[in-house]
Formats: C-alpha cells, structure tokens, sequence
C-alpha cells in the first residue's frame, strides 16, 4: 500500500466522525446534579460551614452554572446540592477538583450514609 493511499484510509474515518462529533458535542445538554448529604445530627455544627463553604467555593469552577445547598425541611440534618454544569466535561473537572477532593475527605466523619450523587438530563421531548 502506498503512503498516500495508508494516509488516506486512516483520514476517512476521522473525516466520517469529525462533524457528528462536533454536533452531539454542541448539541450536548447540560448536567444537572442532585448531591444527597446525610449529617449525623450530633454533628451538623461542624458539617454545615464546610457544606457552605463547598457550595461557595464551586460556584467558581468552569462550567459551572449554578450550585446552591437546600435544606430537607423539616428534616434538619439531611441537604441537597443542585448542580448545574454546561457539559459532563465541566462536571468532571469539578469532581476532580483539589477542593472537591478536600471537601470530601473533610466531609466524610460527619456524613451518617454515603454521600448519594445522582446525574441528570434535560429529557428533549419535553424540554419546551
């Protein structure tokens, strides 16, 4: 085979992939994250400021659209993160973001079940 000919063959399929790449990509919906955190009630006074301080401290990251904490009332120990991120891409940075790294790690003593993340995506058909 000739190197034109190998050069060719290994172009074709980039150049078949490249612009349904590039639309799905544009056309890519945003994430939208609904964090669940379970303080042991006894320590919600150490929790909470590291909770704000988290919220405080993504709201900075690329990608990020918007991140508050809520409180599951009345229950005064259980708190949601709503996320919103232009991309999975924006999402896992935040996710491996050193001060997502630390507010974990700080977390975890006071946290009485595992820290429940759930991903979601604005479903097309009912968007409007």
């Amino acid at each position: 085979m000739s190197l034109s000919r190998l050069r060719a063959s290994l172009a074709a399929p980039a150049l078949l992939a490249a612009p349904g790449a590039i639309a799905s990509a544009a056309a890519a919906p945003p994430i939208t994250v609904v964090t669940h955190f379970d303080i042991i009630p006894t320590d919600i006074a150490q929790a909470v400021p590291l909770l704000e301080q988290f919220v405080l401290d993504s709201r900075s990251d690329p990608g990020t659209k918007y991140f508050t904490l809520i409180t599951w009332a009345p229950t005064t120990n259980h708190f949601q993160m709503l996320e919103v991120f232009d991309s999975m891409d924006a999402f896992n940075q935040h996710v491996t973001a050193a001060h997502t790294i630390a507010f974990r790690t700080a977390v975890q003593p006071y946290i009485g079940a595992p820290i429940d993340e759930r991903l979601y995506t604005m479903n097309p058909d009912t968007s409007q």
